[in-house]
């Protein structure tokens, strides 16, 4: 099987079809640097080392929580206020326990408990 060449990325069909796919013209940002940075210093003070990025793409916090003799936790919010929770499940977790501590996470961040479907 063979790469396109460069003259498959200029087709000007397919330039169109991704130009019908994007999105319309960006929201504002919800949370500018000031904001983050003050969840920064907030996330801080209750421990998680934290840090702020400025990039292309965008602004975002990370916050990282290292417990003692365990693998860290990661909070990732951007600054449009989509919010990431990463965590490892400890090697041999029953799949009872992996499913209510996300139900419990979820629960924490929507304030209802899913229910049985």
């Amino acid at each position: 099987m063979t790469e396109p060449g460069p003259a498959a990325q200029y087709d000007p069909q397919r330039l169109d079809a991704m130009a019908a796919a994007e999105p319309g013209p960006a929201a504002p940002a919800q949370y500018d640097t000031q904001r983050l940075r003050a969840m920064a210093a907030d996330l801080a003070a209750h421990g998680l080392t934290t840090h702020l990025t400025d990039s292309r793409a965008g602004l975002d916090l990370t916050a990282t929580l290292s417990p003692s003799g365990r693998r860290e936790a990661e909070l990732i919010i951007d600054e449009d206020g989509y919010a990431e929770l990463r965590y490892w499940i400890p090697a041999g977790t029953p799949p009872a326990e992996v499913t209510a501590a996300a139900l419990r996470a979820l629960n924490a961040v929507t304030g209802a408990a899913p229910t049985r479907g």
